[in-house]
């Protein structure tokens, strides 16, 4: 679970053009709440594509804005990677 919460760090970062997510986002995401959404991250499609880019090189793992629509909450997210990694 490590594993795939440093890659979902590394994305954040990336979808923030290389800033590290606010605090209490990275804090979320380390801790596993499952009630962050994704609207909380405030992404546009940029921001969005720049966080499936760094997913996939990082894990190997084809993570698209079409599977990120389907989803409501960012542990969707993690437990998607979870199952693939």
């Amino acid at each position: 679970m490590q594993q795939v919460r440093d890659i979902l760090i590394a994305a954040l970062s990336a979808a923030r053009y290389g800033r590290p997510p606010k605090p209490a986002i990275a804090q979320a995401v380390v801790a596993g709440d499952r009630g962050l959404t994704l609207e909380q991250l405030g992404f546009d499609s940029l921001a969005w594509m720049e966080f499936c880019i760094c997913i996939e090189l990082r894990s190997g793992q084809e993570l698209t804005p079409a599977h990120i629509d389907r989803m409501r909450y960012f542990f969707e997210i993690e437990e998607w990677l979870s199952a693939r990694v």
